[in-house]
């Protein structure tokens, strides 16, 4: 009994399973891979996508209890830092409050679009975006959004939604300069096309593209209501 037990060999894999083993594991990976890529890319752009939604309703909401008129700025410069260093595109967005006697105040530090996520800037899927004034000084000499990288606040533009107290919504549609009267940076901001109140998340990569790319987020405003509605592939 004793030379028994202690002539037996523990059980093992063989080569040939092993490889067997490895072979159908990395088959699966292969298979599973493009999957969960299209899945992470998916879920960044819902992130950013949900990120946006909710400040665009921290502006209505901080105009209704402020009695003031707020907006949501998207700032378009070229950042050096991104995948698209030579393109200028809308990477980060800020609410700021216009007060009574027309200056500007940042309620919210700027907002940045995760890395490889823009908001898509050709007019036919970003049609609230499609007017552009260029950044200017405040009055005390400063800006209000400096962008990162080698830009200045001089080199950025940007496009404006305003909000109002009765919750309605308004876009910036003619350009507007520092030192214009009340009355006329009011007729700068329009009542939208309900069919053309919206814009587009996409990935930085399909910013250039005029078509509607596979991956995107759509996020569509009731110019009367505020109310903000999402639109996904």
């Amino acid at each position: 009994m004793r030379t028994s037990f202690s002539n037996r060999r523990p059980a093992a894999f063989t080569l040939v399973e092993m490889l067997t083993v490895v072979g159908i594991i990395s088959l699966l990976i292969a298979l599973v891979a493009p999957t969960l890529v299209d899945v992470v890319r998916s879920t960044r752009l819902n992130s950013a996508g949900e990120g946006l939604v909710n400040r665009l309703s921290l502006a209505q909401q901080s105009a209704v209890s402020l009695s003031a008129e707020v907006e949501v700025r998207f700032y378009r410069y070229v950042d050096s830092t991104s995948d698209r260093p030579s393109d200028s595109l809308y990477y980060a967005y800020q609410v700021v409050q216009t007060m009574p006697d027309g200056t500007e105040k940042a309620i919210s530090d700027p907002y940045y679009l995760e890395s490889g996520i823009v908001i898509s800037a050709q007019e036919d899927l970003s049609p609230l975006l499609k007017t552009t004034v260029q950044q200017s000084e405040s009055s005390n000499g400063n800006f209000l959004f400096t962008p990162p990288g080698t830009a200045t606040g001089d080199d950025v533009s940007y496009a404006s939604l305003r909000f109002y107290p009765d919750g309605g919504m308004r876009l910036l549609s003619s350009s507007v300069n520092a030192g214009d009267e009340a009355a006329e940076v009011a007729q700068a901001y329009t009542i939208p096309e309900f069919n053309k109140s919206f814009l587009i998340l996409v990935e930085s990569k399909e910013s250039m593209n005029a078509q509607v790319p596979p991956n995107y987020y759509c996020i569509q405003i009731d110019s009367y209501t505020g109310r903000t509605r999402v639109y996904r592939p």
